[in-house]
């Protein structure tokens, strides 16, 4: 896990991008967060946002449910001090008991999204299905605000890759192939929607979906199933860049900063019941992603293009965001800034040397 510090000028920029328009403070102030996940890129974007607010005087109180806190913290150790911060030790599908006074509101994004995951089938559909009960128990008991973090990866396979295609909509009916064990993330997060539907009904909870596609920004792993993470890589360390598909998949990027502000938007001023998808509108194909991250990290190295075939089903992977931006939200970060900003930190963490 590389240095993601919260004073560090490259994450202090990408949070100055968030308009204060959104009404954080407010809706924030004096309430008593629940971070499922708050380790992953997701969470650690997320923690970085509140330390901010929690410097600006918000003063929300936050509890990190980890399942080893010891490490983030010898790893990250600017949020071993702050006093608006408490770790809760364990598993998201054991049952949740947060010290302290009751639970206002809880992001729960507690999910491995590592390709070793995706090989632990079972494991996964179980921490996704079980972990969502626990969160919802717990939002019964102390009548929290929820907010659920899903995956563009529910649609299934998104029809064709052109440039007359636009965004899926949350009211696409597609969905995963249910009788295929590699669905087990996909299906997991929409039995969790199912959930989410059954306990509003049933406690009058307070839930709001997300349905989130592709990141980009510091911290997103350089050597992983990221494509954009591993181009970097390789224009910062390799003798070429490669490509290993044929390049015309379509995907989008969303800055992790941007996703932040998103998600505690949504989470304090979204509507009940509701689903939102959370990404970029501005579709690219992984060629075209490819020569910009080689055009401006290092334009004298030669890109690869291997041509193999795409056998991950999804060709197109791009999010209409209307009803994301009816409420305010918007890219706020463009796409060079998030490869510069990638390229920044990993140099920071001894990539490029």
């Amino acid at each position: 896990m590389a240095d993601f510090s919260p004073h560090s000028p490259i994450i202090q920029r990408a949070l100055q991008g968030i308009p204060t328009t959104l009404g954080l403070h407010e809706k924030l102030a004096g309430q008593h967060l629940l971070l499922t996940g708050g380790t992953g890129f997701v969470g650690q974007w997320l923690l970085a946002l509140l330390y901010q607010l929690n410097l600006q005087g918000v003063g929300v109180k936050v509890t990190v449910l980890s399942r080893n806190p010891a490490s983030f913290l010898n790893v990250q150790p600017s949020y071993r001090d702050c006093s608006w911060l408490h770790w809760l030790s364990g598993d998201v599908r054991d049952v949740l008991a947060p010290p302290g006074r009751p639970v206002s509101l809880i992001v729960h994004a507690a999910t491995d999204t590592s390709a070793a995951a995706h090989g632990r089938q079972f494991d996964l559909f179980d921490t996704i299905v079980v972990g969502a009960r626990r969160v919802l128990d717990l939002a019964a008991k102390d009548d929290s605000r929820v907010l659920l973090i899903g995956s563009g990866a529910q649609y299934g396979v998104l029809p064709g890759a052109s440039e007359r295609n636009t965004g899926v909509v949350e009211a696409f009916a597609g969905a995963c192939i249910s009788n295929s064990a590699s669905s087990a993330y996909g299906e997991g997060k929409r039995a969790q929607e199912t959930l989410a539907a059954i306990y509003a009904q049933h406690y009058g909870l307070h839930i709001v979906m997300t349905r989130c596609f592709a990141f980009a920004g510091p911290g997103l792993p350089l050597g992983a199933h990221f494509a954009i993470g591993n181009f970097v890589r390789d224009a910062l360390c390799a003798d070429e860049i490669v490509l290993h598909s044929d390049g015309r998949s379509v995907r989008s990027y969303l800055h992790g900063a941007d996703l932040a502000g998103w998600l505690l938007a949504l989470l304090v001023k979204g509507e009940s019941g509701m689903a939102y998808n959370v990404g970029s509108d501005d579709a690219i194909s992984m060629a075209e992603l490819a020569r910009r991250v080689k055009e401006r990290l290092s334009p004298c190295k030669p890109l690869r293009i291997l041509g193999r075939s795409d056998d991950s089903g999804r060709s197109f992977y791009v999010p209409d965001i209307s009803r994301a931006k009816n409420m305010g939200l918007g890219v706020w970060t463009e796409l060079d800034q998030s490869i510069d900003s990638m390229a920044a930190w990993a140099r920071l963490m001894g990539y490029g040397d």
